[in-house]
């Protein structure tokens, strides 16, 4: 039986050096030879994550000395703010690359994007924007998809965790069993649909990476369902004892939090999908496991565990502003394009800096005050968040 005001450091770690994984990712995603091919696996870890510590913080008052809708602001009051501090720095950065003749739109797609986008909705327009080494005016840039939420990309997955969010008010009725039944219903659906978008891109493949953009968009709902579903029913585990074999094996190959974290970047590093069987794989057996081992583990230390607590709670700003910081970095920088990784490194640098510093001073005061007025008196016997995003 786990206490409900336990704190889980490692898992604290793993959110921050997933995201700092796909930070990286994206930096580097040009490069002729990849660099954490399978990062955007982390997405998953953080879906999970979710699940489990919405159970941990919320799923003994909802229902019950927390009301459904005093639970649903505290959420929007959680993820809301950050959302929008990246949403403004997409924006400045979207219209640099305008200027710079990195990105195409109309002023009416820039209009429909961002009202769109600040609403938490997706943007399913057309809408071109250059990656990260194509931004500076060398040449001609190469143009692509910029996704459901062009102003700042990876909020697509923030989107789907407030729908998660509502998700839960139901799921946490249910028991372990029940849920991990409809989480492997909608994996068969997710599956499926990835077959489809194979077929339709002429590839005999499972498209996992589903959700971020148009014409993967629905696949988001399946991939978010079966991760939290996960998440919920591995912290109902924990107070039951009642976790698969293969989760309590995986104790006696991942015994450390330094050996969880490694296990972890060794997923992020594996070069190629096989036809998405190696995604499947780790969403299915190695992901789940990572969660239940690393809620059981503690930190080596305590100068581990103030690490641990510190990407924790960088994990979920840093997220929300590098991807428009680094569009800022490579669309200024001089020559950025014949020196990447360099590019990529003042990029994550500042990264980190613009995140600790925004969270710290401009979120953490907003999210009290609207906390305070919004929220009100039931945020404060709701258990502290593990980092929550």
């Amino acid at each position: 039986m786990t206490n409900r005001h336990q704190k889980y450091e490692v898992l604290d770690g793993l959110r921050g050096i997933a995201a700092i994984s796909v930070m990286v990712m994206h930096f580097l995603q040009d490069l002729s030879v990849p660099v954490l091919q399978s990062a955007y696996l982390s997405v998953d870890i953080f879906f999970i994550l979710s699940g489990f510590i919405l159970t941990h913080s919320y799923g003994d008052k909802l229902h019950h000395a927390l009301g459904i809708g005093q639970y649903l602001k505290m959420r929007l009051v959680r993820l809301y703010p950050m959302i929008c501090i990246g949403l403004v720095i997409g924006a400045i950065s979207l219209c640099a690359m305008k200027l710079d003749g990195a990105a195409a739109f109309s002023v009416g797609n820039f209009v429909s994007a961002v009202g769109e986008n600040f609403l938490l909705l997706p943007y399913l327009g057309d809408m071109s924007v250059g990656s990260f080494i194509r931004t500076s005016a060398h040449g001609v840039p190469t143009l692509g998809n910029a996704g459901n939420f062009p102003l700042n990309p990876p909020e697509w997955s923030l989107f789907f965790e407030m729908f998660a969010s509502l998700l839960f008010v139901a799921a946490i009725r249910f028991d372990r069993r029940s849920l991990l039944k409809a989480a492997y219903a909608s994996l068969a659906l997710f599956v499926v649909y990835g077959m489809m978008i194979g077929i339709n891109e002429g590839k005999l493949t499972i498209i996992v990476n589903q959700g971020w953009r148009a014409d993967n968009f629905v696949g988001g709902f399946f991939r978010v369902t079966y991760g939290f579903l996960i998440g919920v029913a591995i912290r109902k585990m924990l107070d039951s004892d009642g976790a698969p074999h293969a989760y309590w094996m995986s104790g006696r190959l991942i015994r450390s939090a330094r050996a969880l974290f490694v296990a972890f970047l060794l997923i992020t590093l594996f070069p190629t999908s096989i036809k998405g069987l190696y995604p499947l794989a780790i969403l299915v057996f190695v992901a789940p496991m990572l969660i239940f081992q690393g809620a059981k583990l503690r930190p080596g230390g305590a100068l581990s565990a103030r690490a641990c607590s510190f990407v924790g709670w960088l994990s979920y700003p840093l997220y929300c502003v590098h991807y428009p910081v680094g569009r800022l970095v490579f669309t200024y920088l001089p020559n950025s394009e014949q020196h990447i990784v360099g590019a990529a490194a003042l990029a994550c640098g500042l990264s980190i800096a613009a995140a600790a510093v925004l969270a710290k001073c401009v979120e953490e005061p907003v999210r009290r005050y609207l906390m305070k007025r919004f929220a009100g008196a039931a945020s404060r016997s709701a258990a502290p968040p593990v980092r929550a995003a």
